[in-house]
């Protein structure tokens, strides 16, 4: 039995698409999808970010993060510093910086002249549809 309308189930490919590209970048260079995850989100947002965003802006899980990070710093790709008490902040390492340039810088690249390409008004039109559609299902999710 469909409980979906078509633009869902093509919304749910799309999504899933997606995904599937981000896992297969990670695949051609050799990195699990939780430190591709990682590497990226540092390299958006910059090194030195606390793991607590880390977990927010990589979308995922803090366990999944926490593990990865001990990954990654024991093969010397990032070293984690005290920031306030308990807190700690991400920050690549010299090797980690090479690795990142190497992988994900790539990808973003990429993405970067998609949204050249479409220009300000779609890039805006597609990141303000998205943000409606996530507090949308957000605020759904809450009432479950």
């Amino acid at each position: 039995m469909k409980y979906s309308n078509p633009e869902l189930r093509r919304i749910n490919h799309l999504i899933a698409e997606l995904d599937h590209f981000y896992h297969q970048a990670a695949l051609r260079f050799s990195l699990s999808d939780s430190a591709f995850a990682i590497l990226y989100t540092l390299c958006c947002e910059g090194s030195g970010i606390g793991i607590t965003e880390l977990v927010r802006l990589s979308g995922l899980p803090k366990q999944t993060v926490n593990s990865a990070l001990r990954k990654l710093e024991a093969d010397g790709i990032l070293t984690l510093t005290e920031t306030d008490g308990r807190k700690k902040a991400v920050h690549l390492t010299e090797a980690g910086s090479a690795l990142a340039s190497d992988t994900v810088v790539k990808l973003i690249e990429i993405e970067n002249r998609i949204l050249s390409g479409w220009g300000a008004h779609k890039s805006a039109a597609y990141i303000d549809d998205t943000r409606e559609y996530n507090r949308l299902m957000k605020e759904g999710l809450a009432k479950l």
